[in-house]
């Protein structure tokens, strides 16, 4: 699990619990349970457990779902432990252990509250959006202008070398620059702004808006040319999908109008062919990939073996 699915989680799960008042609602019905006058009524609590549970079956990702497993609040979730939070409510429940039943799960839930931001203000880089636009941000932060988040799945038992880390890396720094060279632009604004891990390792680019939606459309534009040719072999696979992108094909007629000097037209091929190139050979992705494709681009884009090492026990 990544650190900012890990982020996101938490603060969605803090947003559930605030927006269906589930812990107050619940302390009232343990209060009142216990004797301590705590003044609930039954649509109160109907009306918290149709929101929590609907954020949990409609909008909950399986991170939320496992955050809640690990924080032990799954009770919150359960449709018969709601039950007895109901029963409670209206004075039916004759179970001695009810007050225990419903207690535990909410002094579980009142700590994690009380707590639970802090813990995101650690988790949180400055480079990161407010907790706010984690909530409503897609995987890995992959819309944001002038953001390029480029992602290295790796599978179980096999970790990147350096030489896949770095490759992934200065893929996208050669594309970005030989767009800002085809564009008169600088190629000096491009940064890594952060980098995170879990499973699959996630790098986030930030530079000019319009030459990180150009080298987006390139390795989208890639990406279609590995659908297309996905039946050869890898090493046509990849030589086909780097030589048929239309970003050469403008340079081509730039050069045929005069536009471009031969020399640097032919520069600029390479530099695309090899960032195009060294992007597909480590099997790196963008998020964008899975939102136009019913492909995956972690079968199809697979790396080169050489560019991973087995896991080993120590």
């Amino acid at each position: 699990m990544l650190r900012t699915e890990i982020v996101r989680g938490l603060a969605n799960l803090l947003a559930v619990v605030d927006s269906s008042n589930a812990l107050d609602v619940v302390e009232r019905v343990y209060r009142e349970l216990t004797r301590q006058s705590g003044e609930v009524k039954i649509p109160e609590v109907l009306d918290c457990y149709q929101k929590f549970m609907l954020a949990y079956n409609s909008t909950f990702t399986n991170i939320e779902r496992q955050v809640i497993k690990s924080l032990d609040v799954g009770e919150f979730a359960d449709a018969e432990w709601w039950s007895v939070v109901i029963a409670a409510a209206g004075g039916a429940t004759k179970s001695p252990d009810a007050a225990a039943t419903i207690g535990r799960p909410l002094y579980r839930l009142r700590f994690a509250v009380d707590y639970l931001p802090s813990l995101i203000t650690l988790l949180k880089r400055d480079t990161d959006p407010d907790i706010r636009a984690l909530q409503a941000e897609i995987y890995a932060g992959g819309n944001r202008p002038g953001h390029l988040i480029l992602i290295l799945p790796e599978e179980i038992g096999k970790f990147s070398s350096p030489a896949r880390v770095a490759a992934a890396i200065e893929s996208v720094a050669i594309l970005y620059e030989a767009f800002a060279e085809l564009n008169v632009q600088s190629t000096t604004d491009l940064v890594l702004n952060s980098c995170d891990s879990g499973l699959d390792k996630v790098f986030e680019f930030r530079g000019l808006n319009d030459l990180i939606e150009k080298v987006k459309g390139l390795l989208l534009d890639l990406w279609d040319n590995v659908i297309y040719y996905r039946e050869k072999r890898f090493a046509e696979r990849l030589e086909l999908s780097a030589r048929n992108l239309r970003v050469l094909a403008d340079i081509a007629a730039l050069e045929e109008k005069n536009l471009l000097q031969k020399e640097r037209a032919e520069l600029l091929r390479r530099k695309f062919i090899a960032g195009a190139t060294k992007f597909f050979e480590t099997g790196s992705s963008i998020p964008e990939m899975d939102k136009f494709s019913s492909y995956l681009p972690r079968q199809l884009l697979a790396p080169k073996e050489t560019l991973l090492l087995q896991g080993r026990g120590g």
